[in-house]
């Protein structure tokens, strides 16, 4: 991002916009370089007016939730990192039977707040998300998962703003679902964003709701490091294995690169143990892979984002 661009930005009238932003601090793994901007929208007209401001002056972008899945690499990131907040976070009932309801959530909603809205409601289905801490938006892209249960299952509809500012809503039917990906059936999502999404929810009894949340919370102890920064799940599963048990299996847990350390908990935790690089964080995870597919011929596929910026190098 050139001097001209930033000026351009500065003069938009941006509700929140920081140039060189360490992305160490949005992201839970705690890890990574700067990003040239980090601007905070509150509203879809906001978003909007950026995008078309980003589309002419052809500044790349990127948006990000609350960085639970992402790792830029330590050169950092050469355009705008977009965050929904205001607007973007909004939760409604938008139709209701007598057993059934959609929910709109903005896409920059966090998980805990939507599956603990919603039981407040008494609308149940979402609660194998609970102690996920991802946004909505994050969650439906990625098509996230746990014990067995996928966001995707309950998706309704999503809501798409694309780079020239439309808004389009498209149904499930016209979606793509898949292992901890979503697509348009016809495509991909490409540069369009994705602002809500409207989930179909069952009715239940808040009380039953809220047990059935505390469950899961209780199995993830545990089982799971507490309190380290890590960005959850590193790799995906290969299909009918686990990726954490193919790392235990190859000896590798408590494993470090620096201050990057496999979870001695779990496997496929990557954990930050103090100031680890996103270069330490890399090395590790190639020393996974390197190791699983010596050991199992199996390669992982990290499920993590990892953010190279080639004009940063």
């Amino acid at each position: 991002m050139n001097e001209h661009q930033r000026r351009l930005l500065t003069a938009a009238g941006l509700t929140e916009l920081r140039f060189d932003a360490p992305m160490s601090e949005c992201c839970t793994l705690r890890a990574g370089g700067t990003a040239a901007a980090l601007i905070d929208v509150q509203s879809i007209e906001e978003l909007r007016r950026l995008l078309a401001l980003l589309t002419d002056e052809e500044i790349k972008f990127l948006v990000i939730g609350r960085g639970s899945n992402l790792l830029v690499t330590d050169s950092g990131y050469s355009g705008a990192i977009i965050r929904l907040k205001g607007e973007c976070n909004a939760l409604a009932v938008q139709e209701r039977g007598p057993d059934f309801a959609l929910v709109k959530a903005g896409a920059g909603c966090a998980l805990g707040k939507l599956v603990s809205w919603c039981g407040g409601q008494g609308l149940a289905g979402l609660e194998f998300l609970a102690g996920i801490p991802g946004s909505v938006g994050g969650a439906v892209r990625m098509n996230a998962g746990a014990w067995g249960q996928e966001t995707g299952a309950l998706l309704f509809a999503i809501e798409l703003v694309d780079k020239d500012g439309r808004i389009r809503q498209i149904s499930v039917d016209a979606l793509r679902l898949s292992y901890r990906n979503l697509a348009l059936a016809d495509g991909e999502l490409g540069s369009s964003i994705l602002t809500a999404a409207w989930f179909r929810l069952t009715a239940d009894e808040p009380e039953q709701i809220r047990s059935r949340c505390a469950a899961y919370l209780e199995r993830r102890k545990g089982k799971q490091p507490a309190g380290a920064a890590s960005a959850g799940s590193f790799f995906k599963n290969p299909p009918g294995d686990f990726a954490g048990r193919l790392i235990e299996a190859a000896g590798l847990k408590g494993a470090s690169c620096g201050a990057a350390m496999i979870s001695p908990v779990h496997g496929n935790f990557l954990v930050n143990t103090g100031d680890a690089t996103a270069a330490d964080i890399l090395a590790l995870a190639e020393q996974v892979q390197a190791e699983v597919f010596a050991r199992f011929g199996i390669r992982l596929e990290p499920e993590v984002k990892i953010i190279r910026d080639e004009s940063c190098q």
